[in-house]
């Protein structure tokens, strides 16, 4: 499978080749979570744990400011990709009624077992059909490195709409590839190639232009856009360019969620 890149109409690039529903099934319920390494591991620590759960409350946070939630029952929520639990787990604790569906449920049951119970493990599409067969809605869902995982990014959003109740919020989170920056560091010479073209991992690279347009191209509204660090600063040190060297990676993320 090649690695070539186009520009969808949208404006992010895509994988010209993509994978398979057949072969996207069997990576994803058979080797992604289950190979450690990159940026899912064995196992972490306490200070890696926290950063997860600070993460997770940030978004929350953010989605609050747009989202009415209900007074007569537990808010809703739902986890696209909920790999390892980690959001899954942060809302269980707060007693919101949560469902999570991936195609595997190997990273749950190795992070955070407690919920294997709210978790859907199969196709992704065909739990999103049987969501809405049974009239779920959600009053907040969460695509978190989700959509640059899946070949039809537009076709997932529209089906997402209709589990949204009306005052909820859906909270999408992306690499920015392409950027200003990594082109910057490959025409300086701190990098060799466009590492983050990988496939099958990853089949769209969007920027937050691109992503808006792709959200409103199919209904959605785009309330707030915001960003993490630009973790690939540290490719410009020699002591922390994790291109060059897998083992500078941790340090470099380490220091960036301190």
């Amino acid at each position: 499978m090649t690695t070539e890149v186009r520009k969808s109409e949208y404006g992010y690039f895509e994988l010209i080749e993509k994978p398979t529903p057949d072969v996207l099934k069997a990576y994803y319920a058979e080797k992604y979570y289950q190979d450690a390494g990159g940026s899912y591991e064995a196992s972490y620590s306490d200070a890696e744990k926290s950063y997860f759960k600070n993460k997770i409350a940030q978004k929350l946070l953010a989605a609050s400011r747009f989202i009415s939630l209900p007074t007569d029952r537990p808010p809703r929520f739902l986890d696209v990709g909920a790999g390892e639990g980690w959001a899954l787990a942060y809302f269980q604790d707060l007693d919101w009624e949560c469902v999570g569906i991936d195609y595997s449920s190997f990273g749950c049951a190795s992070q955070n077992p407690a919920v294997l119970e709210r978790l859907v493990a199969g196709d992704i599409y065909d739990s999103l059909r049987d969501l809405l067969a049974a009239g779920q809605r959600f009053d907040l869902i969460l695509l978190d490195n989700v959509l640059e995982h899946v070949p039809d990014p537009a076709g997932l959003l529209v089906e997402l709409k209709d589990l949204l109740e009306l005052q909820g919020a859906l909270i999408v989170e992306v690499p920015n590839d392409f950027s200003v920056l990594q082109e910057h560091l490959l025409a300086k010479g701190h990098i060799d190639s466009r590492f983050w073209v990988v496939s099958p991992d990853h089949i769209s690279y969007f920027s937050p232009d691109s992503l808006a347009a792709l959200a409103r191209s199919v209904g959605w509204q785009v309330q707030m856009m915001m960003t993490d660090f630009p973790i690939d600063f540290s490719l410009a040190n020699l002591l922390t360019n994790y291109v060059r060297d897998r083992k500078a990676g941790n340090p470099a993320t380490q220091r960036v969620s301190r």
